[in-house]
């Protein structure tokens, strides 16, 4: 048996090739730049972080039209994705739906939504959010990669890799499929994995204790015919709802964590538990980790709404586990190398925030790479680093907050009012105006992902913290959060006249203009741009 080695000299190495890298890869050879994408797995394979949401979306159109990848602009909203590209597996994703449980009773529905919170991401369903299969769009975006001239080696792993001031030099192993192996020589090298990996290693990175002490393992598994929850409970769906609720990242907050469920289009839901180990030791509850079909019965055994909602479901894939979900390097980049957000670092998927981080991280990197002066930009690789870590940071004291109250619905529930006026505020700042009205002289991108560089945001999360572990009573959290975020609040959020119930109030954006700098005519004029570059 003979083998073949391939010696390739290239502008940029991408490890990793799930969306982001290759994303990437498309917008670098776009620019004229040579890449390679070395992919360990071959496509479709399984992968979670599968929920998009409108900061992510905005990523997607703008990467679309600056370097001309209209599949991008596709996949930045639902309606577009099933016209253009209706072979991809997805879930339509209206907003965010949460449901706060008891162990050993039953759910209960109330007309006040004491244990329900529902908020819109969209007005309708042409421009909601979308749930990726990511086996079918990881693949499409690969096999598109390909096809536009970066080069792909898949089913092949690094065996060896230097990074210096000069690049990085990487020797590259087929799998048991192949024989052939590659030595890479490059300009700038991404670490799009996911997990760490081969550069971690070569550059001795170390981990970064976490500063929220906060801890989740993951128990997950895909189910095709689960029925929503929402036609298992009665009360719900009552009518005035602002979507569908089944439609949307669906959460269930337990004592011992939450669960997640996203609904596919074709029958399918991917379903999993995000389980806290101190509150299952303090609670006295011993889960088999090792038997995860076992522990997912446990847990869901505690909870007889639940019970009766996966009761006729059938696993698609087997239920697996994952050991601790928190993670951060060191650093984030360098001279001549980078990590991608899912590679530096991961809190917990609770807000959906995943894909979006790491489509902004692909923008602020193909304006590095591509657009601008290859020579100077490991400057700009440090300035990206900086701001990775200062969202981490940021993305961190959100979550540990969150953690700290998911067994009080209440508190919860007023609390994750700050994500969703963060968010909103920055779609809104995106969609309405132009980087110059805000003050900005470069891109979007380069602002802190999620208020990360606001000061208003950044000194409201940590004060959320800190009021969440020492203002017990849930009326005087509530009263404090609809103060905090005044300066924020855009969407008209925490409106008691609502019950927990938010769609997308065009009004409230109007009469709250002023938070942009406009008035009330001007903003009712743009209105329009909500709607995403497809408009």
């Amino acid at each position: 048996m003979t083998c073949a080695c391939h010696r390739l000299a290239v502008d940029v190495l991408i490890l990793g090739g799930g969306f982001a890298g290759s994303i990437l890869g498309r917008c670098l050879v776009a620019r004229g730049r040579s890449v390679v994408l070395v992919e360990r797995s071959r496509h479709p394979r399984f992968a979670l972080g599968e929920s998009t949401t409108p900061l992510g979306n905005l990523a997607l159109e703008r990467l679309a039209q600056r370097y001309g990848l209209d599949d991008l602009d596709h996949l930045a909203a639902w309606g577009r994705l099933c016209r253009h590209l209706p072979a991809l597996g997805r879930g339509k994703k209206r907003g965010f739906t949460f449901y706060g449980h008891h162990p050993a009773q039953p759910y209960r529905q109330d007309p006040e939504n004491r244990s329900r919170l529902l908020v819109a991401a969209s007005p309708d369903d042409e421009i909601a959010d979308t749930h990726w299969l990511r086996a079918d769009v990881d693949a499409f975006l690969f096999e598109r990669a390909r096809s536009e001239g970066v080069v792909v080696l898949e089913g092949s792993s690094v065996t060896q890799l230097e990074v210096d001031g000069d690049g990085a030099r990487a020797r590259v192993g087929g799998t048991a499929s192949s024989n052939d192996s590659a030595e890479i020589s490059a300009r700038f090298v991404i670490d799009a994995t996911g997990g760490g990996g081969a550069l971690a290693g070569a550059l001795g990175l170390a981990p970064r204790p976490l500063a929220a002490p906060f801890e989740s393992r993951l128990l997950y598994g895909h189910f095709r015919d689960l029925p929503p929850f929402s036609a298992t409970v009665a009360g719900l769906a009552g009518g005035n709802e602002p979507y569908p609720e089944e439609w949307a990242a669906v959460h269930h907050l337990l004592d011992v964590g939450w669960m997640y469920q996203l609904r596919f289009d074709h029958a399918v839901t991917s379903a999993g538990f995000l389980l806290d180990p101190g509150r299952l030791e303090c609670l006295g509850i011993d889960l088999p980790w090792e038997s995860p079909a076992d522990a997912w019965r446990m847990t869901i055994g505690r909870f007889p709404s639940l019970v009766a909602q996966f009761e006729t479901a059938q696993p698609v894939t087997e239920i697996a586990a994952t050991g601790r979900l928190q993670r951060r390097l060191e650093r984030a980049a360098g001279e001549r190398w980078a990590l991608l957000p899912a590679t530096f670092g991961f809190q917990d998927p609770l807000f959906s925030f995943g894909i979006a981080w790491s489509l902004v991280a692909v923008e602020r990197l193909a304006e590095l790479l591509g657009d601008g002066d290859l020579e100077r930009a490991s400057l700009g690789l440090e300035r990206y680093g900086e701001l990775l870590g200062a969202e981490a940071d940021h993305l961190e004291t959100l979550i540990g907050a969150a953690y700290s109250v998911l067994d009080d619905f209440p508190r919860f529930r007023s609390l994750a009012l700050l994500y969703f006026v963060a968010a909103s505020f920055d779609e809104s700042r995106q969609r309405l105006l132009d980087p110059g009205e805000a003050g900005l002289t470069e891109s979007w991108c380069w602002q802190g992902f999620l208020g990360a560089t606001d000061p208003v945001l950044r000194d409201l999360f940590l004060a959320a913290a800190e009021r969440a572990s020492t203002l017990r009573d849930p009326q005087a959290f509530k009263e404090w959060v609809r103060s905090a975020i005044a300066q924020r609040n855009i969407a008209g959020l925490g409106d008691p006249a609502r019950r927990h119930l938010y769609p997308v109030d065009e009004g409230a954006l109007v009469e709250n203009a002023g938070l942009l700098g406009l008035d009330a005519v001007e903003a009712r004029r743009r209105l329009p741009r909500l709607r995403g570059r497809s408009r």
